[in-house]
Order: C-alpha cells, then structure tokens, then sequence
C-alpha cells in the first residue's frame, strides 16, 4: 500500500507490505492537501479490504520553525539493500546493522528526529528490527523493538560511519533484506509551542510479561490494564 495526497503524484516507496490473507496495520503520516483527501494505492495483484483510522494530526509546514516543529515531505527512500540504496548492496546477517544518511533529502541537519518506514523482506527466519542513532557512548541501541513509521531519535555528523546515520539491526538467526523510507522530520530543541513533539529514546512503559508497569499477568479477555506515562523518562 502507498497512501499519498489526494491528486497528488504517487510515491514510488511504500507504507505498508502485506502477504496473501494477511491482517497487518502501520501507521503513516501524509501530507493533507487542500481538499482534505489523501489517497490509499493497492500495489498488489490482488484486491484488499481497507481500513483507515485517524489518530491525530500535525500543524506542522513543509518548513516549520520553532523547536519541536513537524516537516512533512513526499516520502523519498534512503535505503535499500536489494539494490544498493544508502548501504552496500547485500542482505544484513543475524545479530548485525547497516547505517545509513538520513540527512539531505530535503532533511536539514541539527533535527531532532524523523519518521521512517522501515520494510523487512526476503527474511530466512522470525526475528525483529531496531532504529536508533548512529555512533557515540550515548547512543546504545535500545531494548524495545520497531514498528513501521515509529519516530526514530537522531545523532547527526555527515560521515559514513559517524553520528550521520542510524542503523537498523537485526536479531536472531537468519539475513533480511531492509528498506527505509523517510516523510518527515522534527526539529532539535525542547518543544516550547503547544503540538510540537519533544523526542526521547524508546524506554518500554508497559511490559505484562515481566511487571514493567504493571502485574506479571496476561491480560484477559475483555479486560483493560492501566500504564502511567507521565513523568516517564522526561515526559510530562
């Protein structure tokens, strides 16, 4: 699937991969033109069954100013290792990463964070993918785990293994093959007007299997289960 601006010309990236009979959801944030409308491409051979649910929205400008701003862009892919795309070309081995440039690309340097949507595909076996920043003491890569379109906190310098990339990596046994597609981007600072985002690396709130933030229980059926976040690793 590509979701793009209603009249708009369609992306070449995509938002979403799925298999034949496959439920899968992601989250996508997309420009919204003047009419309201965006537009959901179905890049299969087959026909699918859509589904769209709206979770919140940014006042952001194709410029923005202010710290915490949102930019939004036409998606633009940043890496591709089938083809050689922002990495050398070659599937990423077990327990391994790739780097790539995040900036350019109409991404200014000093931002404090960008959404990517980072693809999986050709995996030999199940395992699960990680983004963070590139480089430095301070920037181990963190516990919890990716999902499409997830906000990735950024280290910024413009060289080839330095803070200018953030890797991707990967876990158990078995090579995947990773896309990265950029749309947008927050600028650095501590957020200071209201809807700006203040970017913070991923730190797991709520996990039933272990008690963080709650019992050491599954939750049942047709129950609900309560996490606190504020004052969360510099939330408020």
């Amino acid at each position: 699937m590509t979701v793009y601006p209603d009249k708009g010309t369609r992306p070449t990236t995509s938002n979403l991969n799925f298999v034949a009979t496959q439920t899968v959801p992601t989250l996508v944030v997309v420009a919204v033109p003047s009419d309201g409308k965006v537009r959901l491409y179905n890049g299969s051979a087959g026909s699918v069954q859509l589904i769209a649910d709206v979770s919140g929205y940014f006042t952001g400008a194709a410029a923005p100013s202010g710290q915490g701003g949102f930019g939004v862009q036409s998606p633009v892919r940043l890496l591709d290792t089938r083809n050689g795309i922002g990495a050398p070309k070659g599937a990423i081995a077990a327990k391994h990463s790739v780097a790539f440039t995040v900036t350019g690309n109409g991404v200014p340097l000093g931002v404090s964070a960008v959404v990517l949507n980072v693809t999986v595909t050709e995996p030999m076996s199940p395992g699960y993918i990680t983004a963070y920043p590139h480089g430095g003491k301070s920037l181990l890569r963190p516990t919890s785990t990716t999902s499409p379109n997830r906000r990735c906190r950024t280290s910024w310098s413009c060289r080839w293994a330095l803070t200018a990339r953030s890797p991707c990596s990967t876990a158990r046994r078995g090579t995947v093959q990773l896309l990265a597609d950029i749309s947008g981007y927050f600028l650095a600072g501590d957020p200071v007007n209201a809807g700006a985002l203040g970017a913070l690396s991923p730190v797991r709130l709520l996990d039933s299997r272990s008690g963080i933030g709650g019992p050491p229980v599954a939750v049942a059926s047709n129950k609900a289960i309560t996490v606190s976040v504020h004052g969360r690793v510099g939330s408020r």
